[in-house]
């Protein structure tokens, strides 16, 4: 299995979807610790939404603990995965669904794409997107955007580090291929390693990440078969031949 791909046509208003491809996405997240062979996470939404974030109503009483506990475990499990992520947004990306895209490890936009956590303007706000906003674009830059509930075109997005590339609505498709394509060419249990990498280090002391680093790229990396093909085929100038393992 080179790919692993999760449609997201979430629209809102859509309580029942929203809960039932949040456990969906959960099933999968948690499921890909024992798929080797894949290489790549795609998030992809509709045409006109990626996500307009969680239905009003989804705020108030049982539906917060249940809507927040499942939103809150998608993070945690990506948090953990040591799959790359891709995040492909035509549309609208508000509020859950705004921060459910950035949380990817690149994410490319349409340039029509509009991102935003409108939930302030409510009276409430997106506790997954108050931790993990300032980590993904400062704290400035955070505020400006979680507590004055604005609303970002995708170059202001990309600006900002809230995203990865803007291409042409025309071409996002397109530009999405060619990067699932370079993924699917590349080797399994490295980009895994990079990713458990770079992923496990982001909120350690520098010294820490240093050694969380070397222990990944040391004791799994390079036990690999790839890793020992990559650097052969590098000093015999030729394509490597992945073996994904």
């Amino acid at each position: 299995m080179p790919l692993m791909a999760v449609a997201f046509p979430i629209l809102p208003g859509k309580t029942d979807e929203w809960r039932s491809w949040m456990e969906e996405l959960n099933g999968a997240l948690e499921s890909l610790e024992y798929e080797r062979e894949v290489k790549l996470l795609v998030l992809k939404g509709g045409p006109k939404y990626f996500s307009a974030g969680f239905e009003v109503a989804d705020h108030l009483g049982d539906r917060a603990y249940v809507m927040h506990e499942s939103f809150g475990r998608v993070f945690e499990n990506m948090a953990k995965l040591d799959k790359p992520l891709l995040g492909v947004v035509a549309g609208a990306a508000l509020g859950a669904g705004c921060i459910l895209a950035a949380g990817c490890d690149i994410v490319l936009a349409g340039a029509s794409a509009k991102f935003g956590h409108p939930e302030i303007k409510g009276g409430v706000f997106n506790p997954v997107a108050a931790v993990l906003l300032p980590r993904l674009v400062g704290r400035k830059r955070a505020a400006d955007i979680f507590l004055g509930g604005l609303s970002l075109s995708a170059a202001d997005a990309e600006k900002v580090g809230l995203i990865s590339r803007v291409v042409p609505d025309d071409k996002l498709e397109a530009e999405a291929a060619v990067l699932i394509q370079r993924f699917q060419e590349g080797s399994a249990p490295v980009y895994q390693a990079a990713r458990k990498a770079m992923a496990g280090a982001l909120d350690l002391p520098f010294s820490d990440a240093l050694r969380h680093a070397e222990d990944v790229y040391l004791n799994q990396l390079m036990t690999s078969e790839d890793a020992e093909e990559g650097l052969k085929a590098v000093m015999e100038k030729r394509k490597p031949v992945w073996k994904d393992r």
